[in-house]
C-alpha cells in the first residue's frame, strides 16, 4: 500500500487565486490518487482519525476507538464519490501546477473546498475540526448517533444526566415532595482484537434535595449528598447481522450519604440481547442484585430496562428507554412510560450527544414513590486512555 501524505491547508469556499489549478481528469489517474490511499485527519487538537482506502472501492475509518466503513468510486473522468450515510459525496480535483503536490477538491453539491498536499513520504491528512457533515477521513454526526444507539459499542463517553423527580404514595404529604439529581455515568469500553469488548460503566448520583421521610417527625426531610455507586462490568459482542448480545455482572457500593443508600454491597448477573438495523435499534438488558455484605435492610432487586431507538438521520434519535424495577422484599413494581428525544452534533470536534427525557409512572411503591420525572442528559465522546489494555 503507497503512503500518500495530505496536509489540509484550508477549508474554505474559495481558494488562493495566485496558484494556477488545473483539473485532474480521467478515470485511471482519479483512481492512482485514491486507490491503496491512507489518510490521517486532526479530529481536534491531540485526537486523530485514521482512514484506509482500497484499490477495490472499499474502505474503513478508524476514529474514537471505533471503526466506520467507507465506499468509493471515481463516477466519471471529472468525479470522485466517497460514500458517507449511505450517500455519495462527490468531488472534483484540481491540481497545482506552482506546486505539483498541492491538490483541490470541491464538493460539488455545496462548493465547498479543501485544499490539501500529497507526497511519498508521511500518511497524513489533516482537514481542521470535524464537522457534523464528516469526510473522507472524518465520522459524520450520522454515524457516531448510530454508534452511540449501540449500548455495545466502543465508543467510549461521559455522560451527565440531570432529573427531577416528583412523587407520591401513602406517607403524610408524599404527593407535594420532590427532588434533583445529578447523575455522572462514564462509560468505557476496551475493544478486544476479536472485535467484541468489555464494558465498563460505573454512575455515581448527587442527590441535590431528596425527600426522606423520618419516622420519628412524621415528616419529610430534605437531604444533599451521594447516592451509592453503581457499575456494571460486561462482555459484550455485535455481530454482522446486528445482533446485540452481553453479559456480566452489575454491583453497588455503599459511597452514599447517611440516609440517601441501601447501606449495602450488592451484586448480581446481567444480560442483554437485542437487534440493530441501520434505523433502528430495539433489545433488553435484564439485571439481578442481591446484598452481600453490609448493615442495611435485605435486598432483591430485579431491574428490566427495554429499549427502542429510532434513527431518522441527521444525528437525531427518539425511542423509549423505560427502566422497570421489581422489590422482592416489598413484592412491589416502579414502572415508568417513558420517551427520549436526543441529537448528536460535533462541536469543536468532539461529538456531543444531547437528549431529553420524560416518565410517567404507572406503579411505584404504596408508601412512597416516583410519580414523574424530567431529565436533561448531555454526553460528550471521550479519548478512552486505557482502551489498549485488552488487546
Amino acid at each position: 500500500m503507497k503512503k500518500l501524505s495530505a496536509f489540509c491547508l484550508l477549508v474554505c469556499s474559495s481558494a488562493a487565486f495566485a496558484h494556477d489549478w488545473q483539473p485532474v481528469t480521467g478515470q485511471e489517474n482519479l483512481k492512482a490518487l485514491f486507490a491503496n490511499t491512507v489518510l490521517v485527519a486532526e479530529l481536534k487538537p491531540g485526537t486523530e482519525a485514521r482512514a484506509i482506502y482500497n484499490a477495490d472501492g472499499t474502505g474503513m475509518l478508524e476514529a474514537w476507538g471505533d471503526r466506520f466503513p467507507r465506499l468509493w468510486a471515481v463516477q466519471s473522468d471529472t468525479e470522485v464519490c466517497i460514500n458517507i450515510d449511505l450517500r455519495d459525496r462527490c468531488f472534483t480535483i484540481e491540481q497545482d501546477m506552482d506546486e505539483p503536490g498541492t491538490y483541490k477538491a470541491t464538493r460539488i453539491d455545496t462548493g465547498e473546498t479543501v485544499q490539501f498536499t500529497v507526497t511519498d513520504q508521511d500518511m497524513r491528512v489533516s482537514a481542521g475540526p470535524a464537522t457534523n457533515a464528516g469526510g473522507a477521513a472524518q465520522p459524520s454526526a450520522e454515524e457516531i448517533a448510530a454508534k452511540l444507539a449501540n449500548p455495545n459499542a466502543p465508543l467510549a463517553t461521559f455522560t451527565f444526566r440531570l432529573q427531577y423527580r416528583g412523587f407520591t404514595g401513602d406517607l403524610p404529604n408524599a404527593e407535594n415532595q420532590g427532588g434533583t439529581t445529578l447523575l455522572a455515568q462514564p462509560s468505557f469500553p476496551f475493544a478486544l482484537a476479536n472485535g467484541d469488548s468489555i464494558l465498563f460503566r460505573p454512575a455515581l448520583p448527587l442527590q441535590m434535595g431528596f425527600p426522606t421521610f423520618n419516622p420519628n417527625t412524621d415528616q419529610f426531610e430534605t437531604k444533599f449528598g451521594l447516592g451509592d455507586l453503581v457499575f456494571d462490568l460486561a462482555y459484550a459482542r455485535t455481530t454482522d447481522k446486528g445482533w446485540l448480545y452481553a453479559g456480566g455482572i452489575v454491583s453497588s457500593l455503599p459511597t452514599a450519604t447517611s440516609g440517601l443508600g441501601t447501606d449495602n454491597w450488592t451484586l448480581g448477573p446481567e444480560a442483554l440481547i437485542g437487534k440493530m438495523t441501520k434505523k433502528n435499534v430495539l433489545g433488553t438488558l435484564v439485571s439481578h442484585q442481591w446484598d452481600v455484605a453490609g448493615s442495611g435492610a435485605d435486598t432483591s432487586l430485579t431491574t428490566v430496562q427495554v429499549f427502542y431507538t429510532h434513527l431518522p438521520g441527521g444525528g437525531w434519535n427518539l425511542g423509549s428507554t423505560p427502566i422497570m424495577v421489581y422489590d422482592h422484599e416489598s413484592s412491589q413494581w416502579t414502572i415508568p412510560i417513558n420517551f427520549t428525544v436526543g441529537k448528536t452534533v460535533i462541536l469543536s470536534g468532539r461529538p456531543w450527544k444531547i437528549s431529553g427525557e420524560i416518565n410517567f409512572f404507572v406503579d411505584q411503591p404504596d408508601a412512597f414513590g416516583p410519580e414523574w420525572f424530567i431529565g436533561f442528559n448531555v454526553g460528550p465522546v471521550v479519548e478512552n486512555v486505557m482502551a489498549g489494555w485488552f488487546k
